[in-house]
């Protein structure tokens, strides 16, 4: 059997002693694919007119390592041109070597088993490799799949008593079938033990295969008409148990197998309702069960390994899913089940190992109500497009990459624990925590909070508060559209901050070390009216937006000292303040629109703005004072502040002024101020009287 050796318990190893009478060593299953050989022939004139040779490929049916003529599959000509270059001393160059290089190709188009592509050309650069731009033809040398009957085999010269004879074939004729004359060679097994790969076709050949109880190879029941079966004393299989495509097949019973030592594949039997593997134990590769519309029950009660992957996907009639696994489960998919109300993956340790999880999804299950997975480490989860979801649990103490829970408009309650026992106080998520569904309870259990080092999105939620639940986001926070939020509280911020349209939110604390590594947006949080949450905060590494807040205020963040982006408020129609009195530097713009000043607030010490900056708009703004400000890198405008009749800039060395259309500001302190100040200077639209 071809791949990496597997470890099963003592008492499978014991199956073929007992089995056969006696202890022999295993050996590797039939496999008698011939190899593809190649060879290279000068051409004839007929072939090649100024000469060339031909590649020859083929497969080795007789296994001498030559290609014989009669097993030569394709031919192709590499011709010379006709005029080859003379070297220096005027002597004709020797003409381009012909390569080859033989490639494995993957079932598909070209060979539908899979095969090798030989491609040939000449060796135009001379390096002894064949280059792609050098190659000039590729031929494929399919696969040529074997084809297996199994007969009785009475007892006699090779068997003391019944055994199965498997006979062996190329189908010559196409049919799909191996006829008496297409038999090449005949393999006996004896014992109940069987040590190679068995296909099933028939009702005949399950009849003989009722008394074995391991097969160390393959076992296929694929492509039959068969209406059911059963195997009741096959206990193990060695490599691959593949059951699909059974057109009739409406049950099957395999009620003392244990193990599987490759992939269990289940697919694209139609009339499939129940499976009986109620003595599994172990999967030694991947658990695939798909596209069975009628499958209802898996039938997997004492399963608790897989070594591999496991996708349940596409199977209408499936109404529930459980899976208890010991130690591990690797990447999880569950897709597509039509009918599917119920999850459950849990994860326990054995012998105090500790135990995980690969990646879990949960996708587009339309009647999903309940979903409950379990281990101390995920690497992600996704439970995306489930439209009946109600509830979800997750226990771990990790999830190395995301947790995203979207497209679920029915969920009303996530639960995000510490495991049972675990002496965890908090989750840590290594990635992004996504939470985009209508729920209206989130998160913790009592006493525990959670670490994200990615970020943190809410949004479209029910929540009315969210408090001590999250210590701590290494990433940005994204609170957006959450319509009856009105408080929450969440612990050190390392990125940015966007609240964003929701609607109820009146006040919120973030605690921390008071910096802000990104942007932070406040934008359409219309019961919002002040930033009392901000009030630690000393610096924003990016952009400061407060913008479009029907009932802001005032900002109220007295500490904030510096901005490493643009200071952009906007849109606040009831903002009577600006109250960002301790900040000093922003290292891009500055623009205040749209408020509800009379008398200007709250930029006191600020002395430069690097980029540009506007103050406009504000109908009730009457004066405006920026004690403090030394320098704009950019051009600063004062326009469209209908009331204004003052402006003071004291400290103000150079700008590049705009002041126009404040019809209430004098023109003439316009003048005055712009001798104070180098730079550019233009105004216009002012009110040309003076005092």
């Amino acid at each position: 059997m071809n791949g990496p050796r597997r470890h099963y318990p003592l008492w499978l190893a014991l199956i073929a002693p007992i089995a056969c009478g006696g202890e022999r060593d295993l050996p590797a299953p039939v496999e008698r694919d011939p190899e593809v050989v190649v060879r290279v022939d000068a051409a004839s004139e007929a072939q090649c007119l100024h000469g060339g040779t031909v590649v020859h490929a083929g497969l080795d049916r007789n296994e001498n390592r030559v290609l014989d003529e009669d097993e030569i599959a394709q031919s192709t000509p590499q011709c010379q041109d006709e005029d080859v270059a003379p070297d220096d001393d005027d002597t004709p160059a020797a003409p381009p070597e012909t390569l080859v290089r033989v490639d494995d190709e993957p079932a598909g188009e070209a060979c539908a088993d899979g095969g090798v592509a030989v491609r040939s050309g000449l060796d135009e650069n001379g390096n002894g490799l064949l280059d792609e731009e050098e190659i000039a033809a590729t031929e494929y040398v399919c696969d040529d799949a074997l084809l297996t009957r199994m007969v009785a085999e009475p007892p006699g010269e090779n068997c003391a008593s019944d055994g199965i004879a498997f006979q062996l074939g190329h189908d010559t004729d196409g049919d799909g079938m191996l006829g008496d004359t297409e038999v090449e060679w005949t393999e006996v097994e004896c014992s109940d033990v069987i040590w190679r790969d068995v296909v099933v076709t028939s009702a005949e050949d399950l009849s003989l295969l009722a008394e074995i109880r391991a097969i160390h190879g393959k076992l296929s029941i694929h492509g039959s008409s068969i209406p059911s079966f059963e195997l009741p004393a096959l206990a193990y299989i060695g490599g691959r148990l593949r059951v699909s495509d059974n057109s009739a097949l409406t049950a099957f019973s395999l009620p003392a197998l244990a193990a599987v030592g490759d992939t269990l594949e289940v697919h694209g039997n139609a009339e499939l309702a129940r499976m009986d593997l109620a003595a599994l134990v172990q999967i030694g590769g991947e658990l695939q069960l798909g596209a069975n519309p009628a499958l209802v029950d898996v039938g997997l009660p004492r399963l608790n390994e897989v070594d591999g992957e496991i996708v349940v996907r596409d199977n209408a009639a499936l109404e529930a899913l459980e899976l208890r696994m010991f130690d591990k489960v690797e990447d999880l998919v569950i897709q597509g089940n039509a009918s599917l109300t119920d999850v459950l993956v849990r994860v326990s340790p054995l012998r105090d190992l500790s135990t995980r999880a690969g990646r879990a999804m949960l996708l587009d299950n339309p009647k999903l109500v309940s979903a409950t997975l379990v281990a101390e480490n995920f690497h992600d989860i996704h439970v995306v497009s489930n439209a009946s979801l109600q509830e979800i649990t997750i226990e771990s103490e990790r999830i190395a990459g995301d947790l995203i829970v979207q497209d679920a408009p029915a969920l009303d309650v996530a639960w995000l624990l510490t495991m049972a026992g675990s002496s965890a106080d908090h989750l840590e998520i290594g990635g992004t925590l996504h939470v985009a569904a209508p729920l209206s309870s989130l998160w913790f259990g009592e006493e525990q909070t959670g670490l994200v080092a990615g970020g943190l999105v809410l949004e479209g939620t029910r929540l009315e508060r969210l408090e001590r639940s999250v210590s701590h986001v290494r990433g940005d926070v994204t609170i957006r559209r959450n319509p009856t939020l009105g408080y929450f509280q969440l612990g050190q911020v390392d990125g940015g901050l966007t609240l964003d349209d929701n609607d109820a939110l009146g006040n919120f604390v973030i605690q921390g070390d008071g910096n802000f590594g990104r942007d932070v947006q406040i934008v359409g949080n219309d019961s919002l009216e002040h930033l009392s949450g901000l009030q630690r905060v000393r610096s924003v590494g990016g952009d400061l937006e407060i913008s479009n807040n029907a009932s802001m205020i005032r900002p109220a963040m007295y500490d904030l000292n510096h901005v490493g982006g643009n200071v952009s408020i906007g849109g606040n129609p009831a903002l009577e303040h600006v109250d960002l009195v301790t900040l000093r530097t922003i290292e891009g713009g500055l623009w205040v629109t749209g408020t509800a000043m009379s008398a200007w607030s709250g930029l006191d010490a600020l002395q430069w703005v690097r980029g540009t900056a506007t103050i406009a708009a504000n109908p009730d703004l009457e004066s405006i004072d920026l004690p403090a400000l030394q320098a704009v890198g950019g051009f600063f405008a004062i326009r469209e502040n209908s009331l204004l009749r003052r402006v003071s800039l004291d400290a103000l060395d150079h700008a590049d002024l705009h002041i126009a259309d404040n019809p209430s500001l004098p023109a003439c302190e316009v003048d005055v101020l712009f001798e104070g100040v180098s730079g550019s200077h233009l105004q216009q639209g002012n009110d040309g009287r003076c005092p």
